[in-house]
């Protein structure tokens, strides 16, 4: 089985950048006022997540051509001007420094906006988890990959699946090995649902904190027994605050 980053689209069991959700459903307009897009040329390419006014952390491997990227906040349908979506481009990207030391390690990347997002009830964000999930914690996706897989089928709108974190145990098993302490794993015991190509970047939410980052899985998303595999957000909470910290004392 091929390992995808799920940038363009896995499932939280994708080993391919790129994931979208199989097997979820239509989100209920307004109820991931976190959730971000990133668009290259009017298509979705990578999730993300609001962490501050001017903030977003997503997926490093969702880095290629970053500069080029509109970053689409209280978006919902993506064909249709709901008239709660803010459009914003990307002033500056920071990469975590651990990744690609191997792969898919440290797989995260932090956003600057070129001016902060004005939330309200549509556009807000979501704090950081610090403690990491115990297994069987029950967890929510959300975003626009791919809907079904291997083919792909983008949806318009929104799509949000529930799933269960995976112990390290299982999920090294399932991975052989390939787990560190910085990724997470999380799906649904009997498959069919999970993230998938497009997907990448998005949320893993628990307990209303935002716990994983999607990052990759096999290249055929939501097989039974194997989990989406997540950047585990507790483990990277300090870099995030240092970075955004850092960058307010730089004058631009």
């Amino acid at each position: 089985a091929h390992l995808h980053p799920l940038g363009l689209g896995d499932w939280p069991f994708s080993l391919v950048p790129g994931h979208r959700i199989v097997g979820g459903r239509n989100c209920l307009f307004g109820s991931r006022p976190y959730q971000v897009a990133l668009l290259r040329n009017g298509h979705i390419y990578c999730g993300g997540s609001l962490i501050a006014p001017k903030w977003v952390l997503t997926a490093a491997h969702c880095s290629r051509r970053i500069s080029t990227v509109r970053v689409h906040l209280g978006d919902y349908n993506l064909q249709v001007k709901e008239g709660t979506e803010q459009i914003r481009r990307i002033h500056n990207f920071f990469m975590h420094p651990g990744y690609n030391l191997r792969p898919h390690d440290n797989d995260f990347m932090l956003l600057e906006l070129d001016k902060p997002a004005l939330l309200n009830s549509y556009v807000n964000t979501i704090n950081l988890a610090t403690c990491c999930p115990s297994p069987g914690t029950r967890c929510s996706v959300s975003g626009w990959g791919t809907i079904k897989s291997p083919q792909r089928q983008f949806p318009a709108i929104m799509q949000c699946a529930d799933l269960y974190s995976v112990s390290q145990a299982r999920c090294q098993a399932s991975y052989s090995g390939r787990i560190t302490e910085n990724m997470l794993c999380a799906g649904v015991e009997q498959g069919g649902i999970g993230t998938c190509q497009g997907d990448s970047g998005g949320p893993l939410v628990c307990n209303g904190k935002l716990q994983g980052v999607v990052s990759w899985g096999k290249s055929v998303c939501a097989l039974p027994g194997q989990p989406g595999v997540y950047a585990n957000v507790c483990k990277a909470a300090q870099w995030v605050r240092s970075t955004i910290r850092g960058s307010l004392t730089r004058s631009d």
